[in-house]
Parts: structure tokens; sequence; C-alpha cells
């Protein structure tokens, strides 16, 4: 279970502004942003594939808490209904895949190959206005995330830049899947 760190605070920030009907957090972890999601919206739904963090997170940081659906399951696959607000922060560190051993950080070789499944998977949730929020980082191979993106969403802009001595930490805002999003 990912524990809330350095970038759960900075999302944090970031996502105090967003408010709505209907919101979506995409590996919940210990469930702390998802906490702040059902402050600001109507009704949240959360997911983990990790039944231990759903756990955790239900007894512990949402046990209070009524407006919301935690879900164990891969990414949102089995959800059927449209969101104002998807938000992920995922694992985003590069890692060579056969050494992969912490999959709470390590996004895949390149650090964006889980980031790029979620954000194919969501094409169908998004309401027509809503709005997809994500962190990465700039030791991931970020340029071909970008060109992803380019070709998958009609709005994209990084919305906010934290730098620390080894790395930056950017949180995107994207908006208007486009038609021929690649699946």
């Amino acid at each position: 279970m990912y524990r809330p760190s350095e970038d759960t605070y900075f999302m944090e920030d970031i996502l105090a502004t967003y408010r709505g009907n209907i919101a979506l957090e995409v590996g919940i972890g210990s469930g702390y942003l998802t906490r702040l999601l059902c402050s600001n919206f109507e009704f949240v739904v959360g997911t983990d594939i990790d039944v231990n963090s759903i756990m955790y997170a239900k007894n512990n940081t949402l046990a209070n808490i009524s407006n919301k659906l935690l879900v164990c399951s891969d990414l949102s696959l089995p959800l059927k209904c449209k969101f104002d607000l998807i938000i992920n922060n995922p694992p985003y560190l590069p890692k060579d895949l056969d050494n992969f051993d912490d999959t709470t950080v390590y996004g895949g070789k390149k650090g964006i190959e889980l980031t790029i499944r979620f954000l194919r998977s969501i094409q169908l949730q998004l309401s027509e206005m809503g709005k997809v929020v994500i962190m990465r980082s700039t030791l991931s191979d970020y340029r071909k995330m970008d060109d992803f993106i380019d070709k998958s969403f009609l709005n994209n802009k990084i919305i906010a830049k934290k730098t620390f001595f080894f790395e930056s930490l950017e949180i995107l805002e994207l908006s208007g899947v486009k038609n021929s999003f690649t699946i």
C-alpha cells in the first residue's frame, strides 16, 4: 500500500480547488486523496488493485465518510459511469521490469507504462466536461508520455511543478478525449 508522501501532499494542494458531482481516484493507496475528494464532490469512487489498500481505507482513512464507494479492481475497468474528475498519482519511476520490486513507486521500464495504461482505460469514463489530473516525474520518459497525451486529449497542461535536487514532479490536467483515442 502506498502511504502519503511528498507527492501526495503536493497533489492534495492542487486537488483542493476541484469541485463537482462525481469523482474517481484510481489507485487509492491509503485513501488520503480520496478523503479530500469526498469533501469536494457529491460522490466519490475509489479503486485499487490491492485489497489491503481498500480495506485499510475503508476501516481507517474513510471509515466515517458515507459518500464513497471503494472497489478492488485493476484500474477502473469494471466501472461504467462518467466522472467529472478522474485522478491518479501513479507509480511513475522508471525501473527495469526484470527487477520490478515495489509496484507502488515503479511505473514500468520507462516509468510511464502504467500511466499510459491508466489513460487508455478511462477514455469512456470521462464526462464531456470532465478533467483528468495525474502526477508524473521528469525521471520518467515524459516526452513519450507527451506524445501519447497529444494524440489522445484535446487539452493538456502542466498545472503545477515542484523541483527537487534529483527530479521535478509535474501535475497535469487533461480534458477532451479525442475520437481517435488509441486503445
